[in-house]
């Protein structure tokens, strides 16, 4: 039996729109599994990505290191950066120290050093107090006990809120092997909630020269290192320590952040870390 002319006329039309149904189904499925897969991803986050960016810069006001405050703030916790003994290097014995891991005794100890004694045998426990939360704040917890300086032991009396002073008769502050640290200040920063200095520091030493078995003999001349315990020399020089301070080439110390955190209108001491 003969089709005639219209039915051979719809049935490839038929056929083609079914093959492109087909096709579009196929093509809808293979899209589909490419973004299940995650082989093809939509990134709709550039606009947020790029306002949360421009949220995270923070605005900062450049500080002149002669700057009272800079000073102020930097030499309330010199002790933590002196060698007059082998525990008051403290700062550069981290990459990182937070005042709220810091051993409260050291703190007192920062807070001692602060203050003019009236006399040498005692101290009102509320006025180490005050100078301890004069350098970090209020929101550091405080407790009145007994601690331990390089020559003394502050021992706690409760019952006339004092500290009794008692020194060690035998006990010298003497540098450690002829060393020393030095440090300059090279930036500092004001943000909204916090204070930053930067810092350049460097370990000297006297060179030695062995001069016999066991035996080593000063050359006159003074090592700079990166740290105390580094093989790393940065020079050698036959000036003094000021003249060295005034040559060397602070770029290649050791780079050292320094936090001061705002609270009710005045800067504590919050943080100090290696940066470089």
């Amino acid at each position: 039996m003969k089709k005639n002319k219209k039915e051979e006329k719809l049935e490839p039309t038929k056929d083609r729109l079914i093959n492109n149904i087909l096709l579009i189904v196929i093509l809808v499925l293979l899209v589909y599994i490419l973004f299940a897969t995650g082989i093809i991803k939509i990134n709709t986050n550039n606009k947020v990505n790029k306002n949360e960016e421009t949220e995270n810069i923070e605005e900062k006001t450049k500080i002149k290191t002669t700057d009272p405050i800079i000073n102020s703030l930097y030499k309330s916790i010199e002790l933590g950066r002196s060698y007059s003994a082998l525990r008051h290097y403290y700062f550069y014995s981290y990459d990182k120290l937070f005042v709220k891991y810091m051993d409260d005794a050291f703190i007192k100890e920062m807070a001692l050093s602060k203050l003019t004694l009236q006399n040498d045998t005692s101290i009102n426990a509320n006025i180490l107090e005050s100078q301890f939360h004069s350098i970090v704040g209020n929101n550091t917890i405080y407790k009145n006990r007994t601690f331990q300086t390089q020559c003394s032991t502050l021992k706690y009396d409760m019952t006339h809120n004092i500290y009794n002073i008692i020194k060690n008769p035998n006990c010298s502050i003497t540098k450690e092997e002829n060393g020393d640290y030095f440090d300059k200040i090279m930036e500092a920063y004001k943000y909204s909630d916090r204070i930053e200095i930067i810092t350049r520091v460097g370990y000297i030493e006297e060179e030695k020269e062995l001069v016999g078995e066991g035996v080593y003999q000063s050359t006159g001349k003074t090592i700079v290192k990166k740290e105390m315990d580094s093989s790393e020399i940065i020079g050698t020089y036959t000036e003094s320590l000021d003249q060295i301070k005034k040559i060397i080439d602070y770029q290649k110390l050791s780079k050292y952040k320094y936090t001061f955190r705002l609270d009710s209108n005045k800067y504590y001491f919050y943080s100090v870390e290696k940066v470089e």
